[in-house]
């Protein structure tokens, strides 16, 4: 059997790809001008220009004063008009400080502020104050399109984030996805960014998976597979981010956070599915952190990277799946996104995005028909796509974790309790006992267990006899 790992490059030899997954401030450019007034914002059509990176920080603290905000906004417009910006702060500052709901004065200031073109002012004077519960949804998508107008894709994704709760219309959900494209798109026009050589704490190896993982184990899990035609389209699945609650700002995400197993497994299963869709030879990739933990990435990769990763000269792709998992607090997800790229242009063809704790769920078929790999094709195997995707996911986390340590890329402990994770698997197998890919997957996690000589409990090996099967 052909090795199934491909490193790039070996684990002793670390890449710095990793480091500009962390982002990097951008250099000033002109400023641009807003173009109007925006009471109930919808996204620029040219919201491309601008200077250095600005996050959104909480809103600061202020002492109560009475004052008559609507006579302080006309008169700040007025100074506005004649050019007199530093007259006009002043008295939005006044109003920052009454003891009043601020959601629609502040919705005016912004609004008046970008349409005469002080987008630096705008954001200076809000980033540290905004608060999207406080303040509304309208201030904050003038604040959103400031940022974009200033090509600062990091905010106006911090900020598109804290705002999207706030939505409940379908007609601001189309608007919030033109941000949602915007943001893409410059990401999209950045230049490639350096691979320095070895960055001090970011340093990873990648790991790619040619075949589902479950067929390693098994002596004939190559049998199981469809033929590929070789003109079939190449598709790499990248390692899928992990941002929110428990996970520190621009950091790798802990290994046992509730949310690691599924943001681990799923390229895994998205490139079983692929595996078995005639239109697809996929690839999926993991990697090791600097802990030598299994990887969470802490930024999705973009078109440019999975360029660099796989070379057109060498193993060139013709489509890239990366994504982001958002975490909720207490372990549930909040958001999932997709973004679907050609590779070979460097374009980024679609963004999917779905909201909640069941997003997973819904999102699922919705995905695999975009990329048309909803309808099983033939193959020697009974294939049916996963019942349910996120504990397949987690599923398939387990057994790539003993794969690797049976490969000696992680080590021996990382499988610890490996009686629980054998414990999934046949509790996954036995509640989807007429499906054959829960059945394989148990069976290649025992095979690596004997291979290792991990110790294999009765009950266990009992209910893997049970399961139907050839």
């Amino acid at each position: 059997m052909p090795s199934p790992v491909r490193r790039a490059p070996l684990p002793h030899e670390a890449v710095g790809f990793f480091a500009s997954l962390f982002g990097q401030k951008n250099s000033p450019a002109p400023r641009a001008a807003m173009p109007r007034p925006v009471a109930d914002p919808a996204p620029s059509s040219d919201p491309l220009a601008g200077p250095e990176e600005i996050a959104v920080r909480p809103a600061a603290p202020h002492e109560p004063v009475e004052i008559d905000i609507p006579a302080l906004l006309v008169e700040a417009r007025e100074h506005l008009d004649r050019k007199d910006l530093p007259a006009a702060l002043q008295l939005y500052e006044q109003i920052a400080q009454a003891d009043a709901d601020l959601a629609a004065p502040f919705t005016t200031i912004s609004g008046d502020l970008g349409a005469t073109g002080h987008l630096e002012a705008l954001i200076e004077f809000f980033a540290p104050r905004y608060d999207p519960a406080a303040h509304g949804l309208p201030c904050g998508l003038n604040l959103l399109q400031a940022y974009l107008h200033q090509r600062n894709a990091v905010a106006a994704q911090q900020l598109l984030d804290l705002v999207e709760p706030l939505v409940s219309t379908y007609s601001m959900r189309d608007r919030l996805d033109g941000f949602r494209c915007a943001i893409a798109a410059l990401h999209a026009a950045a230049p490639a960014e350096p691979l320095p050589a070895r960055p001090e704490g970011s340093e990873v190896s990648l790991i790619s998976i040619s075949k589902p993982i479950w067929t390693y184990g098994l002596p004939d899990g190559e049998n199981t597979l469809p033929t590929k035609n070789p003109r079939v389209r190449r598709l790499g699945i990248l390692p899928f981010a992990l941002l929110g609650d428990g996970v520190p700002a621009n950091s790798f995400a802990p290994p046992d956070h509730p949310l690691a197993a599924l943001v681990r497994g799923l390229p895994l299963a998205l490139a079983e599915a692929c595996w078995f869709a005639p239109a697809y030879q996929p690839i999926a990739t993991t990697g090791l952190a600097p802990d030598k933990n299994l990887l969470l990435s802490p930024r999705p990769f973009r078109g440019e990277q999975i360029r660099q990763l796989f070379p057109q000269e060498k193993e060139p792709l013709d489509f890239g799946i990366a994504g982001t998992f958002h975490a909720a607090p207490g372990g549930a997800v909040a958001s999932v996104e997709f973004t679907i790229w050609d590779v070979r242009k460097t374009k980024l063809l679609k963004t999917v995005r779905f909201e909640g704790p069941d997003a997973l769920t819904r999102g699922w078929p919705l995905l695999l028909g975009y990329i048309e790999a909803a309808k099983p094709g033939p193959a020697p195997l009974a294939y049916a796509l996963p019942a349910d995707p996120v504990a397949h996911a987690v599923a398939l986390d387990h057994v790539l974790h003993f794969f690797l340590v049976e490969k000696t890329v992680l080590a021996p402990e990382k499988l610890a309790p490996h009686t629980a994770r054998l414990s999934y698997l046949a509790e996954y197998a036995t509640t989807h006992s007429g499906a054959a890919v829960p059945r394989l997957a148990l069976l290649a996690a025992l095979q690596h267990c004997r291979t290792l000589g991990l110790e294999i409990p009765a009950e266990i090996a009992a209910a893997a006899d049970q399961l139907p099967g050839d």
